[in-house]
Order: structure tokens, then C-alpha cells, then sequence
């Protein structure tokens, strides 16, 4: 059986040119992220109006905070990012932002890494942005960053548990990056609930 074959409707995408020759970037500038080509920003997104509000605020109630990490991740290397002093009770987040910084000399064709959450793998580049939203007291769309979850996730998770778990259910919460290249990476890493 064939799956449904998703297709970009051509009159979504501007600018199409598979040229190698064009110089087109991402940028940041102020509060809007850009394509450059030269001297011409071809498309934007403002950003001057996104916010999230701590879990602190009035409304929410419960437990905010924030916490930034480096991290050099070696060649061939994994790290398991946990939270759970940043979480809500069940170890939800509302934002984990990661930048990977490559070396000069690291190889175009090496520059990525993965991730796996929840059992899936994901491929990232250069930079990620996971937003989600978080209530106290309970599980509900953020991302799980504590040591351990209940009600278990996927038995497939694979990072080392550390510490070591103390009852027989062995499901896991946290991010587990992996560099399957043969240079190190760093890490910049901001979490937000």
C-alpha cells in the first residue's frame, strides 16, 4: 500500500532556483529571520511578537525557570539532555532552543547531527527551535525533559539512565543528541518553561 504522497503547491514557493551559483543565507536580524541573496532580502518572519510566558505567571500557576548549557559533543560522541529542575512537576518544557557551532575545518557534508526523543530520530543541522506549551500538575504538550517519564513513553528510548533507575520501569524522558562524525561539535543550549 502507498501512503499519501505530500506536494509543496508551487504558488508557496518563491524564488525556486537550484543554481549552485546563487548565495542565499539565513539571517537574524533585531527580532526577523531572513533569506539573503547578496543584497536583497528575499523573504521574512517577524518575530517581534512571539513570546512565551513562564509557568510563574498568575494564570498558570506551577513552576517556571530557564537554564542555558555548553556542551562540546565529541566525534562519534552522545549527550543526553535532562531538566527536570527547569520542567513542571512532570518534567515538561515549553522551549528548548540548541545552536551547533562546527569548526572551520569540519566538512560540509558532516555538518549534522541527531536527535532522539520518545524512541524517533531526527537529523539537525545547525540550529533548532522546539516550542511547546506546559500546565502544572499534569502531562500535557511540552517536551519531556525529566530523568525518567510516567506513564512510560517507548521502552525503545536509548540513552544510559543515570542515575540508575530504582524501580523496574525503565521509560525515559530527555533528548538524546548523537555525532556520528568524526569532529567535535559544540552545543549551545537555552531551555524555557
Amino acid at each position: 500500500m502507498i501512503n499519501n504522497v505530500y506536494v509543496t503547491n508551487p504558488k508557496y514557493v518563491k524564488y525556486l532556483d537550484c543554481n549552485s551559483g546563487s548565495n542565499r543565507k539565513i539571517g537574524f536580524e533585531t527580532c526577523k529571520i531572513s533569506v539573503i541573496e547578496g543584497p536583497n532580502i528575499l523573504q521574512t518572519i517577524s518575530l517581534c511578537d512571539f513570546t512565551l510566558e513562564s509557568l510563574e505567571g498568575d494564570e498558570n500557576g506551577g513552576c517556571g525557570g530557564s537554564a542555558t548549557r555548553i556542551v562540546t559533543l565529541t566525534a562519534n560522541g552522545n549527550y543526553t539532555l535532562v531538566a527536570p529542575e527547569v520542567g513542571q512537576e512532570q518534567g515538561e518544557v515549553q522551549m528548548i532552543a540548541v545552536k551547533v557551532k562546527y569548526k572551520k575545518n569540519h566538512p560540509t557534508e558532516d555538518r549534522y547531527l541527531t536527535w532522539e526523543y520518545k524512541g524517533k530520530i531526527y537529523p539537525l543541522g545547525s540550529m533548532m527551535f522546539l516550542t511547546g506549551r506546559t500546565k502544572p500538575n499534569e502531562s500535557w504538550y511540552g517536551w519531556d525533559l525529566s530523568n525518567y517519564s510516567y506513564p512510560p513513553t517507548s521502552p525503545d528510548f536509548s540513552p544510559q539512565i543515570f542515575p540508575p533507575a530504582s524501580s523496574p520501569d525503565l521509560s525515559f524522558g530527555g533528548i538524546l543528541f548523537s555525532n556520528p562524525n568524526m569532529y567535535d561539535v559544540e552545543l549551545e543550549i537555552m531551555i524555557f518553561n
